[in-house]
Order: structure tokens, then sequence, then C-alpha cells
């Protein structure tokens, strides 16, 4: 008969379990370790990359101030050029061309100059349609002004009230013609 041991194992089965376990073990370890480095390294990139969007977060608003200077400045060059402008332009001429043209019997109410585009408006009342007639005509005659015309007129009490609108040439010699 054939001794049978029911009491032994097969102790080089465990063997290699085992050792197939404990290189299981190194194995995930080593990618434990691994993931542990990588997610140590991507912080470190994270906050690294924090530090640069808070510099250029920074450098930006620094920018965006220089900007509101500039636009600033280049506002008030702006205010400069026209105050520089305005002086250059002549309101005395420009309203001894008009006094010059203006009939008797005439009231100015409004002189109205518009320097951009060298627009004139006149608002006023007259107690006669011709004295009307006679600025208009004057205007035209005026090299001081050029392409006069009635803009609006109405009659209220006796009184005609009117707008005229022409375009004032600055640099025009003041001839005016004088027929009646």
């Amino acid at each position: 008969m054939i001794p049978v041991n029911f009491a032994s194992r097969n102790y080089r089965l465990i063997a290699r379990i085992q050792i197939v376990l404990l290189a299981v073990i190194a194995i995930l370890c080593v990618t434990m370790a691994g993931m542990i480095w990588t997610a140590v390294s991507l912080r470190k990139n994270i906050s690294v990359m924090d530090l640069k969007l808070k510099e250029l977060e920074a450098a930006d608003e620094n920018m965006q101030s220089a900007f509101k200077e500039r636009e600033q400045l280049v506002k008030d060059l702006s205010l400069m050029s026209g105050l520089l402008e305005s002086r250059r332009f002549s309101w005395t001429r420009m309203l001894t061309r008009i006094e010059a043209v203006v009939p008797i019997g005439m009231a100015l109410k409004r002189v109205e100059f518009n320097p951009g585009d060298q627009t004139l408006t006149l608002e006023g009342t007259t107690q006669s349609p011709e004295a009307l007639r006679n600025l208009v005509v004057g205007l035209e005659k005026s090299s001081s002004f050029k392409d006069p015309f009635l803009k609006h007129q109405s009659i209220e009490k006796g009184n005609n009230a009117f707008d005229v609108v022409a375009v004032y040439r600055e640099n025009a010699s003041p001839v005016v013609a004088q027929g009646k």
C-alpha cells in the first residue's frame, strides 16, 4: 500500500504563489510610487503656473493702467489742439463779417458756428420779408459766406422768425457787394 499523508501540503506550489504575489506587490508599489511622483510633479507645475498666471495678471493690470494713461494723454492732447485751433479762429472777424451783411430791421437771436464743417447758423427775427431776402442776398454776394439757404421761416405776431444756414470761409477777403 501506498502511504498518503493528508496532513502534508505541497510547499512548492505555495512558494510559487507567494513569489508571484510578491512580484505583483512589487509592481504595484513601483506603479504607486510612479503615480505619487507624477502627482507631486504636477502639483509643482500647477503652483509654478499659478505664479506665472499671477505675474501675467499683474503685468496685464499694469498694461491696462498704461493704456488708460495713454488714452487720457491722447484726450488731453486733442483738447489742447482744439484749444489751439480755437485760438486761431477769430470770432471778432466772423461777427464783423456777419454784421456787414445784416440789413436794418433785423435782430439776431443766435449765431452758431460749427468748426468741423464750417457751417454757420443764424437765427433771428425781422419785421419784413424784404429784410430777410436782403440778408440772404448779402450772404450770397459776400465772399466770406458760401451757399446760404433759408432753413426755416415762420410768421409770429407780425415778425418773421427765421433760420439761415451758410458755410463760413474764414480766409476769404471781406468783400461785400453793397447793392440796394
